[in-house]
C-alpha cells in the first residue's frame, strides 16, 4: 500500500494534525535542500496518509510549543514546563520509507517550475526562537 501525500500551506495546520494523532511527533527530513516536516497517520498497520510542510530553511529548534490558548507557535530548543503549551518534539530523520522520494521531488520541482513558491505564511513568520 502507498500512502498518500497531502501537503499543507502552514505549519500550524500540521499542528492541528498532531492534536487528533496518537503521537504528537513532527519528523524533519531534509530533501534536494527543502526542509519537509511531517506526520504519518496510520490506519491498518501501515501510513495511509502522510501529512507535510515544506520549508526552505529549517526550523531553528527542537520543539515545537502550541498555546492551547492563543494558537500561538514558537520554536524552541528547551523544554517548556507550561501547562498552557503542547510540547511538539522535532524528530531528526536520517531515513525514511514512508513516501517515494522521487515522488515527493518531483512534485516539489513542479511547484517551484510553476512559479508557485509559498511565502512562509503568517504563523511561521511570527514564530520567535525562545528559551522558556
Amino acid at each position: 500500500m502507498t500512502a498518500k501525500l497531502i501537503r499543507l500551506k502552514r505549519l500550524v495546520d500540521l499542528v492541528h494534525v498532531l492534536n487528533v494523532s496518537q503521537l504528537p511527533l513532527i519528523h524533519h527530513y531534509q530533501l534536494n535542500g527543502s526542509h519537509i516536516y511531517f506526520v504519518p497517520v496510520t490506519l491498518g498497520g501501515e501510513p495511509s496518509v502522510i501529512y507535510y510542510y515544506e520549508a526552505s530553511q529549517p526550523l531553528q529548534g527542537v520543539y515545537i510549543l502550541f498555546n492551547n490558548f492563543t494558537g500561538e507557535i514558537l520554536i524552541s530548543n528547551t523544554w517548556a514546563s507550561d501547562s498552557k503549551f503542547s510540547i511538539i518534539p522535532i524528530i531528526e530523520v536520517e531515513n525514511q520509507s514512508f513516501f517515494s522520494e522521487k515522488e515527493l521531488i518531483s512534485e516539489i520541482a513542479k511547484r517551484k517550475h510553476t512559479g508557485r513558491k509559498d511565502k512562509i505564511d503568517q504563523v511561521v513568520a511570527r514564530e520567535a526562537v525562545i528559551n522558556v
